[in-house]
């Protein structure tokens, strides 16, 4: 048991890294190109930036799920790296059909992994969301329509 504890928060931990640094790049590349697309697309800037944060999220969380489907395909618990893949990225998204399982002795680190997943996505939303509201605080968005606004 300790040795799947200890495993799985390595391979958190590695997540965890990768996450913030994935994050910190798409920042810094969302704020160094959201000027130039708001001069040149003023009216859809937006939306492109959007559009390359979820697919940058979309691509963190992929990294992340090849990790842990590496471990699991390494160690021998799923027969083919497909396998792997598939029961990996079933479990980091918690959706966990069931059809594949681990093995009493790696079973553990697949709870790690899901509860990793949880925080990862919500993690991820709340960037999603902080990036959007940064873009309706800069074009003066974030104020209630006028009809709304108590008198």
């Amino acid at each position: 048991m300790f040795l799947q504890l200890f495993v799985g928060s390595v391979l958190i931990t590695a997540c965890v890294i990768i996450h913030a640094l994935c994050l910190e790049l798409l920042f810094r590349r969302v704020k160094n190109v959201t000027p130039k697309w708001d001069i040149s697309l003023p009216r859809f800037g937006h939306v492109i930036i959007m559009i390359v944060v979820v697919l940058g999220l979309f691509l963190t969380h992929t990294i992340e799920a090849w990790i842990w489907a590496f471990f699991y395909w390494v160690i021998g618990e799923n027969g083919t790296l497909s396998e792997a893949i598939y029961f990996s990225t079933v479990t980091l998204t918690t959706l966990g059909y069931g059809d594949i399982t681990l093995s009493n002795e790696w079973r553990i680190t697949s709870a790690l992994q899901a509860v990793s997943g949880i925080l990862l996505f919500g993690w991820s939303t709340a960037f999603l969301v902080n990036v959007r509201t940064l873009h309706w605080r800069k074009h003066d968005m974030d104020q209630p329509p006028p009809h709304t606004q108590e008198q």
